[in-house]
């Protein structure tokens, strides 16, 4: 099936949709002429059953991407990718391997070096990306966890796929944040996954202090994220109103514009009709127990993670500010032990960093796959290290 080929049918789930167990593979097909994918290498769309925060059931939708190498003996170790910002509808899942702002298709950053160094790479969409699915919960751990996790027990299920049972989660901005809340779920909703390390890139962490300053003059370099993840938010918890955190301005520019494209477009539509934040979010927002108690429900290092670290950030980051990573790794992660080498990326930006720690991310991955004792940095001045590209 090319990529040209219509792809409709296969992002139409059965109906009704058989009941089966989360990361339980409904379908796959495999997919050629993709850009940016090495020669040799094999590109699957897959189907599988996932399932909403509340427990339902799912159909969502991701890719596969396996080496032009043959496998090792003991099978390919798998990177669960978990990308970072797409949009927020159907339209905007990256296995419908369509042109992104940057050119191509969103694929993981520097995927020849993780093909070459003998990874398969399954890639979830999240739920209501690619799948129709309401507005994709955005920057919603929860959800984003089980999309990853089930994901990649799908790739398992796959005909011919040769594969080890040694797992690396990895994910940059949206995914970064996904791939942290992955890999603290793991233990419990996904045991059967053998996961041995998580990485995260410039994650999106700190959200409840961004709540704080959603409606204010400094908010408004986040209206692109903030807007679509407080509106879906309101979309997908039971007991959070739209009410509560937008002003009706502000709901009826997000129920009008957070899916109508993807995420250029939402930022366009930000800039085009002037939006800002004090007219755009509830005065209270800020202060709302609720409110605050879903935000604080959505920052990554609660609960401690079982699996080593690498978290890198780039000092140039003007996306993420690099003093939130900062607060996640000192505040939230090294003080309930959590195993974390920290490296601040000289220079790189928010785009950049996945480029310029990639041999970095890539030997750090390795030495997990053969068993070395993973580092930390948690003690160290800053519970950093530098890393100069």
């Amino acid at each position: 099936m090319s990529v040209a080929a219509s792809t409709t049918s296969f992002y139409t789930p059965p109906s009704p949709l058989s009941p089966a167990a989360p990361g339980t593979l409904i379908r796959s097909v495999k997919v050629t002429g993709v850009p940016g994918v090495p020669s040799g290498a094999t590109v699957w769309r897959i189907l599988y059953h996932s399932t909403t925060i509340y427990g339902a059931d799912r159909a969502e939708s991701g890719y596969v991407i396996t080496p032009p190498s043959p496998a090792p003996n003991n099978g390919y170790p798998l990177i669960a990718w978990a990308h970072g910002t797409s949009g927020f509808a159907a339209q905007c899942g990256p296995s419908l391997f369509t042109s992104t702002s940057g050119g191509g298709p969103y694929l993981i950053p520097a995927l020849a070096r993780y093909l070459t160094a003998g990874y398969v790479v399954s890639a979830a969409d999240y739920q209501g990306l690619g799948v129709a699915d309401g507005v994709h919960p955005y920057l919603l751990g929860s959800s984003e966890g089980r999309a990853v996790l089930d994901a990649t027990r799908a790739t398992y299920q796959l005909n011919g796929l040769h594969a080890s049972n040694k797992v690396v989660i990895y994910g940059h901005s949206q995914g970064g944040h996904a791939a942290l809340f992955a890999a603290e779920m793991a233990p419990s909703y996904a045991p059967s996954l053998h996961v041995i390390g998580v990485v995260a890139a410039a994650p999106a962490t700190g959200l409840s202090t961004l709540i704080s300053i959603v409606g204010t003059p400094t908010g408004s370099q986040f209206l692109p994220f903030s807007i679509p993840t407080t509106y879906s938010w309101t979309q997908t918890y039971n007991d959070l109103s739209i009410g509560s955190v937008l002003t009706p301005s502000g709901a009826q520019f997000a129920s009008t514009e957070v899916t109508k494209g993807c995420d250029t477009q939402l930022g366009a539509a930000i800039v085009a009709q002037h939006v800002q934040p004090a007219q755009t979010f509830a005065a209270s927002a800020a202060t709302d127990p609720n409110v605050l108690a879903h935000a604080k429900a959505n920052d990554p290092g609660r609960v401690r993670t079982e699996v080593p670290m690498l978290v890198v950030q780039g000092t140039a980051d003007g996306t993420v500010p690099p003093a939130l990573t900062d607060a996640f790794v000192t505040s939230s992660a090294c003080p309930i032990h959590d195993t974390v080498e920290y490296l601040h990326v000289t220079g790189a930006t928010h785009g950049t960093v996945v480029y310029s720690a990639a041999p970095a991310i890539l030997a750090w991955m390795n030495n997990r796959v053969v068993g070395k004792a993973a580092p930390t940095t948690c003690g160290q001045p800053g519970n950093a290290a530098t890393l100069t590209p």
